[in-house]
């Protein structure tokens, strides 16, 4: 068993270290990581789609995040220019939300720091270990997800 630390105390200093890692490089951009996260979900869809846009609904689902977070990304997205928001043509109550050009021409260097971050959680492991670690950390997740 662990002697100094729980293992939930390490968990949360491993994440916060990547977190403040990984949100320090994206800062030259001017967005956070869970801004990315919705960036890419939306190129991923408009890269497999032929939709318009993507609803703020289907960002939420997608991600696995709550509807009010994720509009305040959108918010925040839009007023940085990074996306769009459209009028639905088949729901007037609604809108789909697309990438601009800023956004699009910037996901090379976007997806590049979000590869230099993997590399340093990752320095050391072996390809092994790097699979190990990542099942592990999803049957956390879903240990957690199945007492909600």
């Amino acid at each position: 068993m662990l002697k100094d630390k729980d293992i939930g105390y390490i968990l949360h200093k491993a994440a916060m270290a990547s977190k403040n890692y990984y949100s320090n490089k994206l800062n030259i951009y001017g967005i956070t990581p869970g801004q990315f996260t919705v960036i890419k979900e939306i190129y991923n869809h408009q890269e497999n789609s032929t939709d318009l846009g993507l609803s703020p609904a289907c960002i939420a689902d997608g991600l696995e995040c709550d509807r009010p977070t994720i509009s305040g990304i959108i918010d925040r997205l839009e007023a940085q220019e990074w996306i769009v928001r459209l009028h639905n043509p088949d729901d007037k109550r609604s809108f789909l939300i697309q990438l601009t050009e800023k956004a699009i021409d910037s996901l090379k260097e976007l997806e590049e720091i979000k590869q230099e971050s993997q590399k340093v959680i990752l320095d050391g492991f072996t390809e092994e270990e790097a699979i190990l670690f990542h099942n592990y950390l999803m049957r956390v997740i879903n240990n957690y997800k199945a007492m909600e």
